[in-house]
């Protein structure tokens, strides 16, 4: 019983220094490992005197399993968060890229619409002001 009681008062010891002089990003996560240690600490003490060793120690486990449930939920919680900040981030980078498509979409009927209208306007033989690259060679068998 002394060896159980050492060992517990060591934990509690422990997991006590590891929240107040730990420097962790989320304090709440230490928190719920420090206070079910320390419940767990309380409840064997408590039982140690009325009842078998056998019995303390399963209570020890026992809400340390607890300890550990809430420490996984609130880990559950914030993987959830920051999958759903995720999917609305990726959300918003998609619609920020189809915008420009669904707008070059919508002009380019327009710009096929004025299109025929200037090539008719021009006449064929008319030659840019400048000339590059191919544009130079006329085309074979017909002249310039």
């Amino acid at each position: 019983m002394i060896k159980l009681l050492i060992w517990v008062i060591l934990a509690a010891a422990i997991m006590t220094a590891t929240v107040f002089l730990g420097k962790a990003q989320n304090k709440k996560k230490m928190y719920i490992i420090a206070i079910g240690s320390l419940f767990a600490a309380a409840i064997a003490l408590w039982m140690q005197g009325n009842f078998a060793w056998h019995m303390s120690f399963l209570a020890i486990l026992g809400l340390s399993l607890v300890t550990a449930l809430l420490y996984m939920k609130v880990e559950e919680r914030e993987q959830l968060e920051k999958d759903r900040l995720k999917a609305e981030r990726q959300a918003l980078r998609n619609q920020v890229r189809e915008e420009p498509k669904q707008a070059q979409a919508l002009k380019q009927p327009e710009q096929i619409v004025e299109q025929p209208a200037q090539a008719q306007q021009e006449s064929p033989t008319e030659k840019p002001e400048k000339v590059f690259g191919m544009e130079s060679i006329g085309p074979v068998g017909k002249g310039n």
